[in-house]
């Protein structure tokens, strides 16, 4: 949600700061936003798709040989297993993409599926169910004392 100015040099990024004229963050930016760079720069970074052989090695292939495959695969597990077999997520990355915002709706439409995700259903409805177990309450919200703690897995 922050207002972010990139400052680009042909294909590399030289600077990535916050934007003081957004109206929403004012200049202020976000860790993810910082990590723009090393995640547009990082040489693991798929730039095209890939298909696993049969060896268990990767080959790369073309657009439209990626999509016709993914559209054959989800043919082919809706005809098997029932349309809802297949799901769609509907969050962070793609729920800020215009592509998504145009067409996102017709293609889930088009898949006849019922089973969807969100960020909500995968990272905060988690949140409110220990809340609930925890607190009686789905509100109550438990923040880790990490001040206070010995050991914290994350």
């Amino acid at each position: 949600m922050c207002g972010i100015v990139i400052e680009l040099e042909g294909d590399e990024i030289k600077s990535i700061r916050g934007d003081k004229n957004d109206p929403f963050s004012k200049g202020h930016i976000c860790p993810k936003a910082v990590a723009l760079k090393d995640v547009y720069e990082d040489p693991d970074r798929l730039r095209q798709p890939i298909r696993k052989k049969t060896d268990g090695s990767w080959e790369e292939i073309g657009w439209e040989e990626a999509f016709d495959y993914a559209a054959e695969r989800i043919r082919a597990v809706q005809a098997e297993y029932g349309h809802n077999a297949v799901a769609t997520y509907h969050g962070n990355p793609n729920i800020h993409n215009l592509g998504h915002m145009i067409a996102g709706k017709t293609f889930t439409k088009a898949l006849r599926t019922r089973t969807r995700f969100s960020a909500t259903s995968v990272d905060q409805l988690p949140h409110h169910t220990a809340g609930r177990a925890m607190f009686g309450h789905m509100m109550l919200l438990p923040i880790p004392d990490v001040d206070r703690t010995d050991y914290f897995l994350m």
